[in-house]
Formats: C-alpha cells, structure tokens, sequence
C-alpha cells in the first residue's frame, strides 16, 4: 500500500525521485520522505546519508537541492505508529537507510531481541527493524547482509535499501509485495508499481517473489532467494503508463470518461481470447467460488448473479479476507474465480493460493497482465482497462463486470453449446454507456441537492442490490458520507427506523419484474419522509412512481444493465465529493492498491 521508488542517476536524483513519489500520491498516504547518499566535494568529506522526510504530502519535500546520484524515497500509508515525522521512511541505521512496503508479522519478537542486544528505536515502526537486522548483519558485504535480514523476516515486504558504504547501489527484496525494476532516459530504478515511472523509463521488469534487485555499477541484476544471479527480460513500459497524465480534471472524472473506450476495449481482447484451455473446466464444474475485496467483490456478487441464473449451479462468493480463514469447502472440480484490479491484492492472492492448495482451478480476473495473481493463475482473464490512477475504482470495475459476463456465457456455451441471448448485445455495452453520460446533468443536480447529507441509503432488488452497494461504497470513499446498499426487501427489517424527513434514498429498478416491488420500498420512505431518487431505464417505471427525483437510464438487455446503471452513480459520487471539498484522487485512509492483510 505504501509506494517506494530507489533510483540511480547521475543528474537530478532526487528530482527524479520527488517526481515520482508525486505520481505514487494516488496509493494513498499520510506521510513521505527520500534519502540520497551524498558527498560534499568541496569538503572533500566521506559519503554520508541526507534524509528529507516529513508527516503530510509530498510537496513538504520541495525546495531541498540534495546531491547525490543514489536515493530512495517513499509514500507511507500508516500500519504500525500514527502518521509523524519520526515514523516516516526512510528509516536509518547507522550507514543504512530502507523504505518497505508490506507488513513484518514478527516484528515485535525482532524488535525486543534487538533491544536487549543494545538497539535503540526512533519510530513505532515494524519496518525499522528490518535496517537495524542490516546494519547488525554488516560485515563489509552489503548484499549479503540483506539476505541475512530478509531470512529472519515473516510477513510480506518490498525493500529497498542504500549504503553511505557503498554508493551506486540500492539493494531490494521483494516477498508478497510488488516491486520492479526499470530504465531509461539516463536512470536506473526500482519501484512499487509502474505509473510512477510515467515519463521517466521506458523499459521495466517484475521481480518474482522470493527474488532480489540490485542496481550496482550501472546495471539491474537479479538475483534468487539463495543470492544467485538469474536472466530476465525487460518490457517496453505500455504506451498508456509512459503517457499517463490526467490533464484539467481529477484522474477519476478523466477515467469516468474513459470508461466507453476501456469497455470496446476489454471486448476486443475477450473476443481474441481462446477459452479453450479451461473448456473442461468451466464444463464440468459443479460449482464456483468468488473472491475479491471492495469494489471488485461487488463484480464477483454480479458473477455469481450471472451464472447461477445461467448455469445452474451454485456459486459460492466471500470476501477475500474471510475466504481463507473459514476452511472453505473448495478442492477438485471447483472453479474459483479471483478478481483484482492490479493484481497484487494480498488477500485475494492468500484466498488463491490456498484455493490452487486444495486442487481448484483457477481463474483471475486483473487489468495487470504482469501481476502475482495473473501469474499464479490457471486461466487469467485479462481486462484492457487501461491504467486507473484514482483510489476509487470506475472504468475497471465495469470491465470486471464485462469479463465475468463474458466468461459466464462461454461456460454456458460448453455446458449447452449455445451462447446466451445477451451475448449478443455486448457490442452494444461502449456506446450504451456512452450514452449514460447524459444522465450526468441530472446527477450534478441531485448532488448539489444532497451534499450535505449526513448519510443516505441505496435500495435494489435482484441485480440491482449489487449496484446498490457499489454506488454505497463509491459515495463513502470519497465523498465521506455514511451510505449503505441493500435489498429493497430488507428495508423494514431494521434500515426504516433512520428514515426521517429529508432522509434520501436512492433506489436502482432495471429489473422489470421487480420494479414494483422495489416502488413499494420507496413508498414506505415517502410515508416516514423520506427523499426518494429512482434511476430505471423504463419509463412507465419512472412515471408511476413516488420518487421525488427520476433519472431515466439508456436501455440494453437487462442482464446486462449493471454495468450501464453503475455509470451515473460513479458520477454523482464524483459530484458529492467535490461539492465536499475533497480530492476523488485521494480519500482518506485509503490506498489503490491494498498489498497488505
């Protein structure tokens, strides 16, 4: 969740490398500082260690004019000990200094050994144990010394480490967390993720977990978990990442609009994708599984909505985190399908492994064809959403929805040698969204209406409970206030009682046949007072109903309107946040990529 970036330049490192902590701020983060190793010529001194690192943005890091050709920097998103000066990274020890994404699990056991061999901490951190375990271990050898800490380490961790010792080097590990390395335009780096590197590289490279990086005269080596050197190939840094910009909007409004393009896309690719391999599979399983955090396991509930009414056979969906620690009932024959935006999502990939454990069959569904979980996969299902910068997920999660769709009707295909009937309206998705954009004037409105609303409820029956949370989740991440989906069924078992005047209640009806009984939820609002707003794409369903507010929806076959009715929630989400005052690209507390349990 944290970002890190370690790079190797000649000219302008630690521009280099506020430029892009400046493009990891959409991770999310409360704090952020660098690490340069620098030698003052004048004084003709040793090198020695400068740290800049301050609690809040990264602009607190402008103005400083640090030499040096080797540095480190880091976004923190605060684990162990509250946002301050004293638990940002980089954290030094003696001649060393490391940044460290992930959490070390054993920390408080390494940090009270190292208290009694004398060591004294500075931070609340559980990473400061990892350069104290460095610098103890140092005996001349500075990749030997990291290896000897990493072993001594539970937990997940992406390192990267320099040496007052050994300018021109920046040593990195990577266990559960991604890390990759990259070059071009005169530097050398190491990063979190690639859209950092926007602009700077042009070319980049994985590591594998269990792998180390070294940047050392000039050169990337890669090395094993037992510290032997390995081949790797490097990648030209995809066209959409080395352009990445997002112009006069906030990245969520640029990729909103995107959303048209991204679903024409992932379309194409499905289309050229050869499902073949896991034609057994998908045939002859009787039951699935789904996995996935936030915003993607609302696509793993629309999964299991889609292929139950398909197939036939029960699909089993659970959070992520939950997933494994419940003992699932999963082994041969199951289907489990793993959805991630990056693909690095440490819960879904634990819920995975354990899934490829017992004998399951595993299919992921990831925007990041490099990433562990499309590695670890039997089957990935990739989406071309393009890169997706904002926290709050939009343009992706529509693919997401496209993909199991998609994957649903060609498990329908072996089971019956038929497609289904909305298969073929999927070339209609892209300009059916499109189309939804007129909605967006109706959606200012209702949000200039609401903004300051202290909470509100989404209501949905059937496919539409699932949109119901997601537009929920939208308006809690970003514009901070309290919202809940549920089933318009379950409004009166205990939801009703926060209805007052001027409650609002925002209700999704695009299943016809359960139009009516989703009216009679927002009756029971208008009864207490409530705020009723109705988005549908039927007329007659707008027209007869009590709803104070009504927004018609383009239409398409219904199984497939979750992925049209999400677009006007996005938006007015997008509107409540900024008529709040907050960022859409940066929520509080929140991070995009979630790489720790």
């Amino acid at each position: 969740m944290c970002g890190i970036i370690g790079c190797f330049s000649e000219k302008d490192c630690y521009g280099r490398l506020l430029r892009a902590l400046k493009k990891l701020e959409y991770r999310g983060y409360d704090s952020a500082g660098i690490a340069l190793v620098h030698k003052n010529r004048r004084l003709h001194e040793n090198y020695r260690l400068i740290v800049r690192k301050k609690k809040g943005y990264v602009s607190a890091l402008e103005g400083a004019v640090i030499s040096g050709d080797t540095g480190i920097g880091h976004t923190r998103w605060a684990t162990h000990g509250v946002p301050c000066d004293r638990n940002a990274h980089p954290h030094v020890s003696g001649k060393f200094a490391l940044v460290h994404n992930g959490i070390i699990e054993n920390h408080a056991a390494l940090r009270q050994e190292l208290c009694e061999h004398g060591e004294t901490f500075l931070s609340e951190t559980d990473s400061e144990v990892i350069v104290k375990l460095i610098d103890r271990n140092y005996a001349g050898d500075f990749f030997a010394a990291v290896r000897a800490a990493c072993a001594r380490l539970e937990g997940s961790y992406a390192i990267a480490v320099i040496s007052a010792d050994h300018p021109g080097e920046i040593i990195c590990a990577r266990c559960k967390s991604p890390l990759i390395a990259a070059a071009g335009k005169g530097a050398l780096y190491v990063c979190s993720d690639a859209p950092a590197l926007a602009g700077e590289a042009e070319f980049f490279c994985p590591a594998n977990d269990g792998e180390y990086i070294r940047i050392a005269e000039g050169k990337i080596l890669f090395y094993d978990s037992a510290g032997n050197e390995i081949k790797k190939s490097f990648l030209r840094l995809p066209a959409q990442i080395a352009a990445l910009e997002k112009g006069d909007k906030s990245f969520m409004e640029k990729e909103i609009a995107e959303t048209p393009q991204a679903l024409s896309d992932t379309l194409k690719s499905l289309h050229r994708t050869d499902f073949a391999p896991c034609a057994r599979q998908l045939r002859g399983a009787k039951r699935f599984f789904a996995v996935a955090c936030g915003t993607a396991y609302h696509a793993a509930l629309a999964f299991r909505d889609r292929a139950e009414e398909c197939l036939h056979i029960p699909v089993l969906c659970q959070t992520s985190s939950e997933f494994r620690y419940r003992s699932p009932l999963i082994g041969e024959g199951d289907v489990l399908v793993a959805i991630s935006q990056s693909g690095e999502t440490a819960d879904t990939l634990e819920a995975s492994r354990l899934a490829k454990e017992r004998g399951a069959y595993l299919i992921a569904v990831t925007n990041v064809a490099h990433s562990s979980l499309a590695a670890l996969a039997d089957f990935p299902l990739l989406l071309r959403a393009g890169p997706e910068i904002a926290v709050a997920a939009t343009k992706s999660y529509v693919c997401q929805l496209l993909a199991v769709f998609y994957l649903t009707a060609q498990a329908h295909f072996f089971k019956h040698t038929r497609m289904p009937v909305w298969f073929f309206e999927l070339e209609k998705l892209s300009e059916t969204v499109r189309a939804a954009e007129e909605c967006f004037l109706q959606t200012s409105h209702l949000a200039k209406q609401l903004s300051q609303t202290f909470g509100m409820y989404y209501l949905g029956r059937g496919q539409d409970v699932v949109t119901a949370m997601e537009g929920a989740l939208k308006v809690k991440e970003i514009a901070c206030v309290y919202a809940e989906g549920y089933a318009a069924g379950e409004l009166k078992h205990g939801t009703l009682a926060l209805i007052e005047k001027g409650f609002p209640v925002i209700a999704i009806a695009t299943d016809k046949k359960l139009a009516k009984k989703c009216e009679n939820a927002l009756a029971e609002v208008k009864a207490r007072g409530g705020f009723c707003a109705l988005f549908s794409q039927y007329e007659d369903v707008l027209s007869e109903s009590c709803a104070d507010f009504c927004c018609r929806l383009p239409s398409i076959s219904e199984p497939l309107m979750p992925v049209v009715s999400v677009i006007p929630l996005q938006k007015f989400a997008c509107e409540m946040c900024l008529l709040r005052g907050f960022d859409p690209d940066k929520p509080r507390n929140l991070a995009k990529s979630v790489t720790v349990e």
